[in-house]
């Protein structure tokens, strides 16, 4: 039943293709040689690549780890796209390969450069490869171009490396140099400083400032002994009798100044006049001077119980009691001498302590200059060494890995596609369009059609009846459908022999 129905339906097609043939006939020209018009005008690409290898790793690098800095590239297809599709390099492209004249403005010039970044695909391949497409409607200028765009970016990407290492070593020389006259002014403020500072450290006057409050303390005790010692011997004294002459008393002290100017002279042997012990015999020697003037101006003292000798004992003890008063006195010259030394000490103090903060910060100041100094001279070794490095290629590298081949072929839509598709799209195309028309025309062309509209029941069909006229008309329609067939397939061969010799 199905296949019955489905026979039928293709005998009602191909009756509209007979009542239809002379539109489907010119359909089928018209969309032939338009799908071939077509494949005539499309543009034809031809697609070069060339594959480059960006060398990060060479002998040199373990050699100079740590000393010398490779040039690195962290995104090499990013690095090598921004390089390629740049302004720059794209405009000495057009330059070399175009050339310039003065017909050509600088729109002409942007619009050429534009249409260049547009035809260059960059794709990162694994590990460093690098894949540079280029596209082209002729393949003479699509592997010239792609050849001078490669040559172009190795040179440019070489300079620009050089140009950047010398930039590097020439700014850290500048500041390696401006650090230096920064520590050569440090080191004279610093030898300024401690020509000026005449005052000593910290310790050493603490140092002193230390002794000299022990010697104080001692010379305190010393004082307080001889106070008692001279107390006693008063006492003593006061319980002896007195009984000489001016002469007699005077001998004593006479004998005294002798020893005591005897000892001055063996100082002054080895000390200055200004030093403590020169300074307490002198002091000493003028208390006996003023005791021996004094006793010479007393008057005699008349002689007691007829006794005109004289009293050892107490000529001894006046004679201790001298002595004990002289030393009290220098002693307690000396602590008043000790404690004015201490003051100026004490200001010392006050001094070298703010001369210590100032020398401080003149010490950080030249070590934190000296450090940064130091650390440039290691750059400025550092950058030499890449700048040489870079100079002899021994950086990052690009090296051609599969070189530009010519493109014989070309890629996408081909004008074979556009040949075999006409023919094809000229009988499917009208086909469809019938077999639409069919399927929307609202008449029925079928008895199933008609029992299913209305109840009346179909005994028998009566089928179209050809006279011998009409079928001459179909006959000639026939011959004249395959004369137009022949000459459309003959014009249709024809256009794409002229087109495939490229004479059109």
């Amino acid at each position: 039943m199905i296949n019955e129905v489905f026979g039928k339906y293709l005998h009602i097609l191909k009756q509209e293709v007979l009542i239809h043939r002379g539109k489907v006939t010119l359909g089928f020209a018209l969309i032939s040689f338009a799908v071939l018009l077509a494949g005539v005008f499309w543009p034809e690409k031809f697609e070069s690549s060339v594959t480059i290898y960006a060398d990060q790793e060479n002998i040199i690098k373990p050699l100079l780890e740590g000393k010398a800095s490779v040039t690195k590239v962290e995104d090499s297809a990013k690095v090598v796209r921004e390089v390629i599709y740049s302004p720059r390099l794209l405009r000495r492209v057009v330059e070399e390969i175009d050339g310039l004249s003065a017909e050509k403005s600088p729109i002409d010039v942007e619009r050429r450069v534009n249409d260049l970044r547009g035809k260059i695909l960059v794709q990162s391949l694994s590990g460093n490869y690098i894949k540079i497409t280029y596209s082209d409607q002729k393949p003479d200028s699509t592997y010239k171009i792609l050849n001078k765009v490669i040559d172009l970016f190795i040179a440019d990407s070489s300079a620009s490396k050089r140009s950047e290492s010398k930039e590097a070593y020439n700014f850290i020389d500048k500041q390696v140099k401006t650090y230096k006259d920064q520590l050569l002014a440090a080191e004279e403020k610093l030898k300024q400083f401690q020509s000026n500072n005449t005052d000593g450290s910290e310790q050493t006057v603490a140092s002193r400032i230390a002794q000299m409050r022990g010697d104080i303390e001692k010379i305190k005790l010393d004082v307080e002994e001889s106070m008692v010692r001279v107390n006693s011997v008063q006492k003593q004294l006061a319980g002896e009798q007195q009984y000489v002459g001016r002469k007699q008393r005077t001998d004593v002290y006479r004998e005294r100044l002798d020893e005591l100017e005897s000892r001055k002279d063996s100082l002054l042997l080895t000390f200055k006049e200004d030093h403590p012990d020169v300074v307490d015999v002198n002091y000493q020697i003028e208390d006996i001077k003023r005791t021996i003037r004094e006793v010479d101006a007393a008057p005699v003292a008349a002689a007691q119980s007829g006794d005109a000798g004289l009293n050892p004992l107490y000529e001894s003890l006046r004679q201790d009691l001298a002595t004990a008063k002289v030393e009290l006195t220098l002693r307690q010259r000396r602590q008043k001498a000790l404690e004015t030394m201490l003051e100026t000490e004490y200001e010392r103090a006050k001094r070298v302590a703010a001369r210590e903060a100032e020398l401080a910060e003149l010490t950080r100041d030249y070590n934190v200059t000296k450090d940064i100094y130091d650390e440039l001279l290691g750059r400025k070794e550092k950058a030499r060494l890449s700048m040489t490095l870079d100079v002899e290629g021994r950086g990052v590298n690009y090296k051609i890995q599969e070189p530009a081949a010519y493109p014989l072929a070309p890629v996408g839509l081909r004008f074979l596609y556009f040949f075999i598709a006409g023919p094809l799209l000229g009988l499917i195309v009208p086909l469809g369009l019938i077999f639409v028309y069919v399927n929307a025309d609202p008449r029925i062309r079928m008895a199933e059609d008609l029992e299913k509209v209305s109840s009346i029941p179909v005994f028998t069909t009566v089928p179209r009846v050809s006279t011998p006229f009409s079928i001459r008309v179909v006959r000639a329609d026939f011959l004249l459908m395959l004369l137009v067939l022949f000459l459309v397939v003959g014009i249709y061969v024809a256009v794409a022999v002229l087109k495939i010799l490229g004479m059109i």
